[in-house]
Parts: C-alpha cells; sequence; structure tokens
C-alpha cells in the first residue's frame, strides 16, 4: 500500500540526513574536513482525478535524496609550530599522487617518506614543481617534491664581495687602514682576505689585496725518518710565496745532544719565495743547533712548489702560510670633493687567486664598489676612517637540518651553513564543479566527468589560495548548526515512523472489520 510506502521513503531519506549530520559531527577534529549537508526532494505524483475547476488533484509519492553538497568553505588555521604542515587558505587543494593517480586534498599535514619525499598523512607522495640549483621551474611536469635528508649541500665559491667603507680625509698621507671579509673557494674552504687602503694624497687612496692560504701538513714515517711535505702549488710555473705570517717551528736532536727547537726564521726576500724560505729554514736550523743535511734534518722544495721536512724524531708546531699567485689585486681610489668615489667609476673584476693548498679552482673575484642604487659602498669623510660592514656570495658546504614550505608553497631546505635552498614549489589545483569531485576518504578528492579536469597552479596565481606554514586548516563542521540538524532529523524520523504506526492501525481495522 501507498500508505506504508511514502513514510518509508520519509524514513530512508532521514535515515542518510542522520548518517551525513553523524559523520560531520564525526569529523569534527579531521584536519582539512569539508561538512555536508542533505538536500530533500519529492517523488513523482499520481493524479488521482481533476476538481471542477478542471485543476488536477494529484497524489504524492514520498521523498527521496536529491543531493549531499559539500560546504567548501575554509576551515580556520591552526598554529602548532611545526614548519613541515602546512595550512591552504582560499581556493585549491593540494595535489597528491596516489599509484600514478593524481587526486586532491586540503590536508596539509606532510612529512617525508624513506626515500625522502614529502608525503601526506596516507603516504601519498605530494606534487609540485621542481627546482635546480635553488630556482623553481614552474613550466616542468609535476614531480614529487624531494627533501635532501641526511644529504650535503656542495660549497659555493665568492664570486662578488663588498665592503661597506669611510676613510678619513683628514688622515696623514701614509696612513692605513685594514678591512677583512671572508671568502670561500670552490672546496668551501674559508679564507681571511684584507683590502688594506693607504692614503697617497688629497682624495686619493691606493688599495691591495691580499688572502693568506695556512698549508695543512702531510707527515709520513718510513724507516725512522719522518717526512713532511706542504704543498705550495703552482701556476703556470709561477709558485705561491710565503706569508709573513708564517710561524712555523721544528723541534729536532740538536748536535750536542737532547733536542732543540728553532726560532721564527727571517725573511730575506720580499715576498718571500718557497726557495729563499728554504735557506731561511736550514739557517734557523744551525743557529738553533740541529745539524742539516744528512743524519740531520733535510729541507728541500722543488719546481712544483713543495716543501718537504724529514729527520729522524722531529715534530713541528705552528703553520706555514703561503700569498697564492694574485692578479689585479692593486689600484687606486679618488674621490670628489664631496668624499664620492670617482675612479673607478665601475666594480673592479679580474681579481684572482691561484695555487691554493686544496687544489680548488682559481678564485676570480669582483669588488663592488658601487651597491644596487649605483651609490659608492667606499667614500671618503673628515670622521676616522672604519669598515661598516661586508658582504661576500660564497659559503662552505653544509648537512641538511630541517624543511620549511613558504606562503607560495616554495619548500625551501636549510643547511648547517645558514644557506636555504628551494628543493621544489607545491602545486595547487581546482576543478570548475566542486560538488561533482568524488569524495575518496583519508581527506582526498578524486576528479569526475561531472568536476571537470583539474587545472594547477601555485598558490597565489590563478584565483587559487595562499599557504600558511606552521598551521593545519580544522574543519569546518559548525557544532551548532549539526546539533539543530540533527534536531529537525529526529523530529522527521519520528513522523514518519509514527505515519507508519498509523497506517499499520488503520490496516488492523480494516482486515477486523472484514474478519
Amino acid at each position: 500500500m501507498a500508505s506504508f510506502y511514502i513514510p518509508l521513503t520519509g524514513l530512508n531519506s532521514d535515515s542518510t540526513a542522520l548518517n551525513t549530520i553523524a559523520n560531520n559531527l564525526a569529523n569534527m577534529s579531521t584536519t582539512g574536513f569539508k561538512s555536508q549537508s542533505v538536500n530533500f526532494s519529492d517523488l513523482f505524483y499520481e493524479q488521482v482525478g481533476s476538481s471542477g475547476a478542471g485543476n488536477p488533484i494529484q497524489v504524492g509519492a514520498g521523498t527521496q535524496v536529491a543531493s549531499i553538497q559539500t560546504n567548501f568553505t575554509n576551515g580556520s588555521p591552526t598554529s602548532n609550530g611545526i614548519t613541515t604542515d602546512a595550512a591552504l587558505q582560499g581556493n585549491g587543494f593540494f595535489v597528491v599522487n596516489n599509484g600514478g593517480t593524481i587526486e586532491l586534498t586540503r590536508a596539509g599535514n606532510f612529512g617525508t617518506n624513506p626515500n625522502g619525499n614529502l608525503v601526506a598523512q596516507n603516504g601519498f607522495e605530494v606534487m609540485g614543481f621542481p627546482a635546480l640549483k635553488g630556482v623553481v621551474n614552474t613550466n616542468a611536469p609535476l614531480t614529487a617534491i624531494n627533501i635532501p635528508v641526511g644529504q650535503v649541500e656542495p660549497p659555493n665559491a665568492t664570486t662578488n664581495f663588498s665592503m661597506t667603507t669611510t676613510l678619513d680625509s683628514s688622515a696623514a698621507a701614509g696612513t692605513t687602514v685594514p678591512g677583512t671579509v671572508q671568502v670561500y673557494d670552490s672546496m668551501g674552504k674559508s679564507y681571511q682576505a684584507t683590502v688594506t687602503y693607504q692614503k697617497t694624497g688629497n682624495n686619493t687612496w691606493s688599495y691591495s689585496i691580499s688572502m693568506p692560504d695556512t698549508l695543512t701538513a702531510n707527515p709520513t714515517t718510513a724507516a725512522g725518518v719522518t717526512t713532511i711535505n706542504y704543498d705550495f702549488g703552482s701556476s703556470g710555473g709561477t709558485m705561491a710565496t710565503v706569508n709573513k705570517g708564517t710561524n712555523l717551528t721544528i723541534t729536532a736532536p740538536a748536535t750536542l745532544g737532547g733536542t732543540a727547537t728553532t726560532a721564527l726564521p727571517a725573511f730575506t726576500g720580499s715576498p718571500e719565495t718557497v726557495a729563499n724560505y728554504v735557506t731561511d729554514l736550514q739557517a734557523a736550523l744551525t743557529a738553533a743547533g740541529i745539524t742539516v743535511g744528512a743524519g740531520g734534518v733535510t729541507v728541500t722544495s722543488n719546481a712544483a712548489g713543495q716543501l718537504s721536512i724529514s729527520g729522524a724524531k722531529i715534530s713541528t708546531s705552528g703553520n706555514i702560510v703561503q700569498d697564492p699567485i694574485a692578479t689585479n689585486v692593486q689600484g687606486t681610489l679618488v674621490f670628489d670633493a664631496n668624499g664620492n668615489l670617482s675612479s673607478p667609476s665601475s666594480d673592479v673584476s679580474g681579481i684572482t687567486f691561484a695555487g691554493l693548498s686544496d687544489a680548488a679552482q682559481t678564485m676570480n673575484l669582483t669588488w663592488d664598489l658601487f651597491g644596487s642604487s649605483g651609490a659608492g659602498t667606499i667614500s671618503q669623510v673628515d670622521a676616522t676612517s672604519a669598515v661598516a660592514s661586508t658582504n661576500q656570495d660564497g659559503y662552505a658546504s653544509g648537512q641538511y637540518q630541517s624543511f620549511t614550505i613558504g606562503s607560495d608553497g616554495t619548500v625551501s631546505a636549510t643547511f648547517s651553513n645558514g644557506q636555504k635552498l628551494a628543493v621544489g614549489q607545491l602545486a595547487l589545483g581546482n576543478v570548475a564543479n566542486l560538488q561533482g569531485l568524488q569524495l575518496l576518504g583519508d581527506g582526498d578528492y578524486g576528479t569526475t566527468l561531472a568536476s571537470g579536469t583539474a587545472s594547477i597552479g601555485t598558490a597565489g596565481s590563478s584565483g587559487l589560495g595562499s599557504i600558511q606554514d606552521g598551521a593545519l586548516e580544522a574543519s569546518n563542521v559548525n557544532i551548532s548548526a549539526e546539533f539543530s540538524n540533527l534536531i529537525i532529523a529526529q523530529r522527521a524520523f519520528e513522523a514518519n515512523s509514527k505515519a507508519i504506526t498509523t497506517f499499520d492501525t488503520v490496516t488492523q481495522e480494516t482486515i477486523n472489520m472484514i474478519h
């Protein structure tokens, strides 16, 4: 009988509404969850006659679930201090890879898998645009974002340096002002480069740039004889020279018994060549009472720039410091009547240091004398000379430490050398018809013919939202609204149940009349 069928359709529809409300309440704490609401529509109608005016008399057949709509409004971003988490605010979804199938999600609680790839909470790889040497290519195909866990960032040799300096216009001729800046070679070894300014006349200063290089000893022992090698290196047959900061001393058996230690050898040349240093060192050994030559300490050098010290029971302390082979490290600075640098009128390039002790590439530096605004970084004023600040673009190698996600979705790795390197940029996707998305569970959505194909872009572009790092998007379930809906659905369910019991009573009375 239709009397039973009609309230049953109501019970079925109300049951769906109750299930939807219960699902909303169950996911109040689910990251990025979007609440749903059920919409009913009436079923077909049967015409049982017409009125005197000719109007059709129609009886309805019940109700049905017409649609279940998802509320895609933003949930509130909740900060948690976890830099690997990301809350998406505005339009769009994060893009994840489920075994080759692209899916969408609003859940931004990310981590890494054993391969170092960025993954969502269910293990699906988070997709984005790749980066090469810190530069993101948004025209490249989507790929998994790989975090360089356990990796070492290669060093970067210094190519540019600057020095913000004021020189005293009232200083006497011959006054020198040193300024130091730390620079790096291609192996990541650091050096203290010194720019020495010297007053030569009114509004005129000369400069010279030096970069001492401390050599590392390479000792070997065979048949009781220890040999200590220092490699100066060479370039085009020209060797690096010994720096006056050298403080090497040698302790060895003395001619008259016991041991003796050399004093710092006196320099005879300027600059001191490796060959001259060998002569000076031999003289210092002799003066200290140490036998030089057969049966004692032998000091030699060769054409390749290697200095060798050998002998029985010898030890060393201090260092040998070399001056690398340098070019274009001297010049003149001229200032106008206002103290502004007038010459050189451009940056000084072609500053090179070759023959480095770690066999690194020749350093090729440019001294930036003018800032981005075109103003000189060196000026002359009637005040005490001072170097206010220095800057350079090199760095040593660094071990991976952590990663962060920027507001535009750029994923940046931080290394122990203080450098940050972009390793990719999160992709965001959106569809024309949000209600056409297929809910897949785990916070994921799949595209369908109804939703249309997902368009891919980056945060802040093409109408897509922004990303807040260190936060997660909360569920957008409104508990007050859900409780109100729950009461309404409960009353509707009870009413339909009452209709069935009423029809049951009427039916029973009808049967009793027959009997």
